[in-house]
């Protein structure tokens, strides 16, 4: 490829992005729904709409956005990945200064004995001349001027590591802030690998809350919910169903209404099952109504029954005691017990046991001095929360007893509940059968001594003795509840989500070791509720371990031999194929340079568009080996797609070879890695700068413009023509709905952007020219992806910039594989001592990844100690403030309803509701009365009703609308251009339609405003990403509500 080629390339590409650019900026005033659906989602975290005054003022808007305003509206994940584009962006800019004006020349100039006439020569023929001219290949050998390459590894990897270092830190401080946020889910923590004795939820709840007293809020065992998620699943189809027949039903009634014409009646009996009908062959819509009904009513009483059971076999679970397992410390712990030396029943009454102050264990609540709150402890109930009354507690033992002989009376599923005069009897009868608390303790502390001294057999197992001794029995000797936990374990999981009432408490938990038994019990931060992927509750250690090794080997596998369909594409479509299989091409490549630019485009718009089935595949085989959050599955198939990337692109499209023929030569000889780097790389710099340009104005030039998802979009509207609401919301073949992009794919655009850098980086000294357009890229990729965040893209997930340290191994990776580049080059050209000084560097450059990480990972995983300490004395502060303005609403209520007794007379008269204040006892998370965070762990089929119903199948607003309902207008409504502020109910959020003149002027004064208010901004550092902008859309200000638009052509509301 020739410089004449390159400007052909990019003069073709960049009129492809001004097309781009203009439907874009026509979309902003004409369709602000498709262009911007996430402000019609979610309106109050998404900025007004881009100015549109000028055709590139939107993109001063979007480069000057502040990384607080970011976080607000997007989130942290967001954030780190702008930031990353940034990073990328500075370094490049930065490397470009020595490369373009020392190295560039240094390369062309060859070994450095040319005059002023070859000179001249040289500038005359740099229209024709190659990309090999202009890289490191064509330094002679053994010419001292390599040493200025080395100096240039050394300052590559200089600027690098710094700007590394700078982003560390700037994570470290974003994900502290995250942890710092007093979300509820930061204070949950997920428990795997439940031993089987302790899979019930009295157990693994009085576990946890003798291990951690006073600091335990709730505890949600998971459980087996096969059957009620598939009932509930064929419910959801059935309601479907009827949606649909509702739909068809209230179109084919209009239509009869209005009438219809001869030839709507001809294709209505042709094309549909009219005559069938007719003939008695088919059920008609009331029939087959009335069927889905019937089917809907089973399917409901299934669901009420199932969840009925389980919550039968939840309580039932609680009765039962432990088999084998219940002399281990675990159990001993999982059972209400006191731990005191002077523990005498006989002397102190259980009132007087469990109503004894207890001292504040670890991550207990704090008080507003920091000091530990001292409680009465009771022991848990079922659920995991503590009981207000201060009266005996039974034991299951004790309860069951007591039910057996009658001393109780009988509740609604069976159970019984004892007499409180009978209780003080049963305590201490139930004493004679059981041992005590403190010797059941001791003789399990035993056990594990024993255990540990290596009285065991030889598979592990502990050799016979007096505590070794076990027959099954049933559990405490009641005839009603028979078999033990261990026999019941199919109906609950080995995962339970545990809610801290502090951050100290979470913290010590997630860096605790919480059994004896090997891989037993592990403690890690509990995902976000969103975050869970509920199917893969269900999978054990041992089956994902498994599946893990499967998965592994098919990667395995398809890194090996996905060679062959890349090798076929480049045998075929590369551009000296082409060339050679038809004269006609080869006459056309030289006498145009545009044909010569198409012809060169072919292979890499071949590769791009095979690299695009492979996201969605490492996705779905993460998800499929029980990744249990979709977060981490994304990271996982970022990481494989990125190996695949980087491993076929450098041993397949620059060395030209096969993996399997790479391996053995490398084998043979460890020295040629570096000969092949050196030798291959600078042959493909042309191939990577034709790959950066595509990417930079065609990929993201149809992002911009969203053409995949307007494709999808009418393939929806050909494929499913009588789609209800629920329809349009679902997922059709991998195809959404034009208003809902849905989640952003992170491990798709991160492993392809991660290419780009890695590729800038290796060539950064080897070939500069590559330099251009991957600076390029970054530019671009930075404002078109904050813009899709703002505006298009909905998160999923928070996992607060999780993404940061797999960026930082894979920008180092590719430092390491830019210092092997040069290293080959420097043996290829017998320059030893340049080759060794760069192996040396290499060194060095692992010396710094395994150092940062050791230095960052620990203290970015978790809070620290002592900061969850300030953080619940904070949290303590808050709750008291609300509690005392709780109170004096309480107060002030209670005046007025004195002074205006008659008043309320007259309202309880006539019953209306008088407005209830905060009570005392709420705090800054709730709701009212309801916290909104109860049962966000809870399994979605047991928050599922039981009593489901259909729900309108289309808009209210299509009602009575010939032109809507019969649609007429399905796309023009479905993209938002025509006819769609018919279409919005009155009760919507936002309606948007197209910007008037006024709201234009408005939105444009509106902004101007904001950036004036922002102050000064350093353009040219910003442009680089050296620093951020301080521009925040706050709420709306004075200059647009001066300009009230109005409601007809209104483009909010």
């Amino acid at each position: 490829m020739t410089f004449a080629t390159l400007m052909m390339l990019f003069t073709i590409m960049s009129c492809l992005m001004v097309v781009f650019l203009s439907c874009f900026y026509h979309n902003q005033k004409t369709s602000p729904l498709f262009i911007s659906p996430r402000r019609h989602r979610l309106p109050k975290l998404v900025p007004p709409p881009l100015p549109v005054d000028r055709f590139f003022s939107w993109i001063k808007v979007i480069l000057f956005m502040s990384d607080e305003e970011i976080i607000n509206r997007i989130g942290y994940d967001a954030l780190i990945f702008l930031r990353f584009h940034r990073l990328s962006l500075r370094c490049i800019v930065k490397m470009s200064v020595f490369s373009f004006i020392v190295i560039l020349p240094l390369n062309f100039t060859g070994g450095g004995h040319a005059n002023a006439s070859d000179l001249k020569g040289y500038v005359g023929s740099l229209l024709f001349t190659d990309f090999m001219r202009f890289t490191m290949a064509n330094v002679s050998g053994g010419s001292p001027r390599l040493w200025v390459h080395c100096f240039a590894a050394y300052l590559l990897t200089a600027i690098v590591v710094r700007e590394l270092l700078v982003e560390y830190n700037a994570f470290h401080n974003i994900r502290h802030r995250y942890l710092l946020s007093k979300e509820p889910h930061l204070r949950t923590v997920l428990v795997s690998n439940i031993p089987r004795h302790l899979r019930a939820p009295s157990k693994i709840s009085t576990y946890f809350q003798h291990v951690y007293p006073e600091a335990v809020k709730s505890v949600a065992i998971c459980q087996n919910l096969i059957r009620l998620e598939s009932s509930v699943m064929q419910r959801t189809s059935v309601m479907s169903q009827i949606e649909k027949e509702l739909f068809l039903l209230c179109r084919t009634e209009k239509r009869k209404l209005i009438g219809q014409t001869g030839v709507q009646w001809i294709k209505r009996v042709l094309c549909s099952s009219f005559l069938l009908e007719k003939m008695g062959l088919l059920q008609n819509a009331q029939e087959r109504l009335a069927r889905l009904y019937s089917e809907l009513e089973d399917l409901n009483e299934a669901v009420e029954k199932e969840k009925n059971r389980r919550r039968r076999v939840m309580k039932r679970l609680d009765k039962l005691e432990a088999g084998e397992g219940r002399k281990d410390i675990d159990y001993i712990l999982a059972t209400p017990f006191v731990g005191e030396q002077n523990y005498d029943p006989a002397r102190r009454g259980p009132s007087q046991i469990f109503d004894s102050p207890t001292k504040a264990g670890i991550g207990a609540p704090r008080n507003l001095d920091g000091s530990m709150k001292t409680s009465t402890y009771n022991p848990p109930t079922v659920d995991g929360s503590t009981p207000t009354n201060t009266g005996p507690v039974l034991r299951p033992s004790a309860a069951a007893a007591a039910s057996s002989s009658g001393g109780g009376a009988p509740c609604s599923d069976g159970e019984s509940v004892v007499s409180s005069s009978a209780n003080t009897d049963i305590w201490l009868d139930d004493k004679k059968h059981r041992p005590r608390p403190l010797s059941r303790a001791k003789s399990a502390i035993r056990r594990y001594s024993r255990l540990v001294a290596g009285d065991v057999s030889f598979f592990g197992q502990p050799v016979s003795g007096a505590d070794a001794k076990f027959v099954q029995t049933p559990a405490n000797g009641n005839p009603n509840v028979r078999g033990h936990i261990e026999d019941h374990t199919n109906e609950v999981c080995d995962k339970a989500f545990v809610q801290m009432r502090t951050f100290t408490a979470s913290t010590i938990a997630i860096q605790s070791m919480h059994s004896a038994r090997p891989g037993a019990m592990q403690v890690t931060t509990a995902p976000e509720p969103r975050d869970v992927i509920w199917s893969n509750i269900y999978v054990s250690k041992g089956a994902k371990r498994t599946r893990s090794y499967i998965g592994e080997l098919f990667v395995l596998l398809l890194i090996c031999f996905y060679v062959v369909p890349v090798a076929l594409v480049s045998l075929l479509v590369s551009e000296s194929a082409l060339i050679s299989s038809s004269p006609r091409l080869a006459q056309l490549d030289q006498a145009s340079a545009f044909f010569s630019t198409g012809i060169a485009m072919v292979q890499p718009v071949c590769l791009v568009a095979i690299q695009q089935l492979l996201p969605p595949l490492f996705l779905g085989l993460s998800i499929a080996e029980g990744t249990l959050s979709f977060s981490e599955a994304q990271m996982k198939a970022f990481s494989r797609y990125f190996l695949f990337q980087v491993l076929n692109i450098f041993l397949v499209t620059a060395v030209a070879g096969t993996i399997f023929d790479t391996i053995a030569i490398i084998v043979e000889n460890p020295e040629t890695a570096f000969e092949l780097l050196g030798n291959s790389l600078p042959r493909m710099s042309s191939f990577f700068i034709t790959y950066a340009t595509m990417k930079t104005f065609l990929g993201l030039g149809l992002e911009l413009v969203r053409l995949v998802s307007l494709v999808q979009q009418v393939l929806r509207f050909v494929l499913f023509p009588n789609s209800t609401l629920r329809a349009k919301r679902s997922i059709r073949i991998g195809m959404r709905a034009i208003d809902d992009p849905g989640w952003f794919p992170f491990h798709k655009i991160l492993a392809q952007d991660m290419l780009v850098v890695v590729v800038s980086v290796v060539f950064a000294v080897v070939a500069p020219i590559v330099l251009f357009p991957c600076a390029m890229f970054c530019l671009f990729s930075r404002i078109l992806w904050t813009h899709h965040h703002l505006y298009v893209y909905e998160s999923v997930f928070e996992t607060g910039g999780q993404f940061w340290p797999k960026i930082f191994r894979r920008f180092v990776f590719g430092l390491i594989v830019a210092q092997m580049t040069i290293t080959g080059q420097f043996i290829l050209k017998e320059a030893r001592h340049e080759a060794y000084a760069t192996i040396a560097l290499m060194i060095m450059t692992y010396i710094f990844l395994r150092s940062t990480r050791a230095r960052y990972d620990a203290p970015s995983s978790t809070l620290p100690l002592e900061v969850a300490t300030v953080m619940d004395i904070s949290l303590s502060q808050e709750e008291e403030a609300v509690k005392g303005k709780a109170k004096e609403a309480v107060d002030n209520h209670a005046q007025k309803s004195s002074r205006s007794s008659s008043r309320v007379q007259f309202e309880e008269s006539s019953g209306g509701d008088v407005p209830t204040p905060l009570s005392s006892h709420q705090s800054g998370s709730t709701i009212g009365q309801i916290d909104p965070f109860e049962q966000a762990y809870l399994q979605p089929a047991l928050r599922s009703h039981a009593r489901a119903r259909p729900e309108q199948p289309f808009p209210p607003a299509q009602l009575g609308r010939e032109e809507v309902f019969l649609g007429k207008n399905a796309i023009g409504e479905s993209l938002g251009v025509i006819g769609e502020e018919a279409v919005c109910d009155t009760s919507a959020t936002v309606r948007l339609r197209c910007l008037n003149q006024q709201d234009r002027k408005a939105i444009d004064e509106w902004w101007r405003y904001q950036i004036r208010s922002a102050g000064k901004q350093n353009k040219l550092r910003v442009l680089i990403g050296e620093e951020s902008g301080t521009l925040q859309a706050t709420s709306y200000s004075s200059p647009l509500r001066r300009q009230k638009p109005k409601v007809d052509g209104g483009s909010f509301v």
